[in-house]
């Protein structure tokens, strides 16, 4: 992990099960950046841990909409 790492939560209202979940977190885990990704299917909640210098929350935002989960901050 790199120096500088930071926690977003972002709420993704169409994740309903398990194939959602590894859907979405392979789509945010791929990208540069990313740390670590939870999604919960039960709280529709994506979990973050990113580097803020290499990702930005719109460019995560960008991935799960592509991936077909449109989703808040």
């Amino acid at each position: 992990m790199s120096g500088t790492v930071e926690q977003a939560v972002l709420t993704a209202p169409d994740i309903s099960c398990g194939h959602c979940v590894a859907t979405v977190t392979k789509a945010v885990g791929s990208l540069s950046g990313v740390e670590g990704v939870e999604a919960n299917e039960e709280t529709k909640e994506v979990r973050v841990a990113y580097d803020p210098n290499r990702v930005s929350v719109a460019a995560i935002r960008e991935a799960l909409d592509e991936a077909g989960y449109p989703a808040t901050t």
